[in-house]
């Protein structure tokens, strides 16, 4: 046992001295209770591997062995003793078995890297443990928890739903059909592909001819793959927070590490099919080629300028994208050169033009108008930017997402009504904050394994929960 201080500063050097950088990565944990102490459990899969480390499952002796570089460390499950590269190390809660997953105690791995190093969020029970220049976040849940779906009468509308506890271990996923925009795809087969539990059509999107594009905002794995500054977004954190506002995106670029003129550029948003005068950013989500061949495409590659073509058909880089430039927007194809350095900023604010924190939103998806806003019914679709009757003033089958002041998720189908109606019914049930996504014939809940409320058509896009 007296080695064990040498041991913790390998541990530190093999996992925290690399030139490689990370990204965040997030996790779900949960309380256990052992000999009347609570302790946080992590699963020591998910850990160990965003670290780079190699885990392997004996099932015969029931051990985990992990294994990076030099350091080797071996628990055996329902035991107390961790075995770090042949020293013994007691751990204050055995090594359990969870839903196929093997957990440790947070305590045990903070002792490894250092107590000051890991962090605990009393208020969203959330751990984050750094890694070079990132963290990974674990949050704690109640393995107990179960989403409920539920079918009642509410101001005379039969309402079929889906409630989500909001400690249970789900969590939210925007899913593009095909996992490409512009494609469409069943609800039941979206949700069966990614093993979800829960999910309901998301944004509007082109159902009457040409492509099935989106016609509103969505977030995906942290990352925005579509804009249209119209209506509200809903959106999720990944540490199990909602926000939702009348968001609105601007994207400005830059060359050369300079965001001033002339190495200074812009786009109107991203995936999404070029007008006369656009610019627009195009991603792996759209596909592995533009499928157009208009405009002045530059093509970046690894954060720097690969190629530029005019009037053709390029492919979409897979550790880049493509700025396509048309009409009086071409201009700006001066400030790209072959080898520059490009680079862009996303910049969020509230329909007001005020700036509002969503750079750490991992899914969300965008539709409206707003409901319920701060536990008050709040509607006004042409103050969000609607014209069409359809969500103005008339009645569809409808959609729509809400979080409790408790923090519980509501998915909610009805048959024809207005938004109007619609917004008392989500104040009814409990809604803090709700906002209405497409509807009519899209109008779509499934619920493990079976349709609630079967769409009267493929989708676009869906957001789902799973575990």
């Amino acid at each position: 046992m007296k080695k064990f201080p040498q041991i913790i500063v390998l541990l530190i050097l093999v996992f925290i001295s690399t030139s490689h950088v990370y990204a965040d990565t997030y996790y779900n944990g949960f309380l256990y209770t052992y000999k009347n102490n609570s302790y946080m459990m992590v699963p020591a899969r998910g850990v160990f591997q965003s670290m780079g480390a190699d885990v392997k499952w004996d099932g015969d002796t029931q051990t985990v062995k992990i294994i990076k570089d030099s350091l080797q460390i071996v628990i055996k499950i329902n035991s107390t003793n961790a075995v770090v590269n042949g020293e013994g190390k007691d751990m204050p809660v055995p090594a359990i078995i969870k839903d196929g997953s093997t957990f440790l105690p947070l305590r045990f791995l903070a002792e490894l890297i250092g107590d000051n190093q890991v962090k605990w969020d009393d208020d969203t029970q959330t751990a984050a443990i750094p890694f070079n220049n990132s963290y990974i976040y674990v949050k704690a849940v109640d393995y107990s928890l179960d989403a409920t779906s539920f079918t009642q009468k509410v101001d005379g509308v039969v309402v079929t739903g889906v409630r989500i506890p909001h400690n249970s271990p789900y969590k939210p996923a925007v899913i593009l059909a095909n996992n490409q925009i512009g494609t469409t795809q069943s609800l039941y087969d979206m949700a069966k592909y990614y093993n979800a539990d829960v999910a309901i059509n998301g944004t509007f999107f082109n159902a009457y001819g040409g492509d099935p594009v989106p016609w509103n905002t969505i977030i995906k794995d942290g990352k925005v793959v579509h804009v249209v500054n119209v209506g509200s977004v809903f959106g999720f954190t990944a540490d199990g927070r909602v926000k939702m506002d009348k968001l609105r995106i601007s994207i400005v670029g830059g060359t050369n590490g300079s965001y001033s003129w002339p190495n200074n550029w812009y786009a109107y948003g991203f995936n999404h099919i070029p007008s006369t005068n656009s610019v627009y950013i195009f991603t792996s989500e759209w596909g592995s080629h533009l499928g157009f061949n208009y405009g002045i495409n530059i093509v970046v590659e690894n954060g720097a300028v690969k190629d530029i073509e005019e009037n053709q058909d390029v492919n979409i880089p897979a550790d880049g994208y493509v700025i396509n430039l048309n009409g009086s927007e071409e201009y700006l194809a001066k400030v790209f050169n072959v080898g520059k350095t490009v680079e862009y900023k996303i910049n969020f604010t509230n329909d007001g033009g005020n700036p509002v924190d969503w750079s750490d939103v991992t899914e969300a998806v965008g539709a409206g108008p707003t409901l319920v806003k701060d536990g008050v019914v709040s509607v006004d679709p042409i103050g969000e930017g609607f014209t069409e009757d359809k969500i103005v003033s008339l009645s569809y089958a409808r959609s729509a997402i809400g979080v409790t002041a408790q923090g519980d998720i509501l998915l909610v189908t009805t048959p024809e009504i207005t938004v109007y109606q619609l917004a008392q019914i989500m104040k009814e049930l409990g809604a803090y904050d709700a906002m209405n996504l497409d509807g009519g014939a899209s109008s779509g809940l499934y619920f493990k394994g079976e349709y609630l409320t079967k769409p009267g058509r493929d989708l676009s896009n869906a957001l789902i929960f799973y575990k």
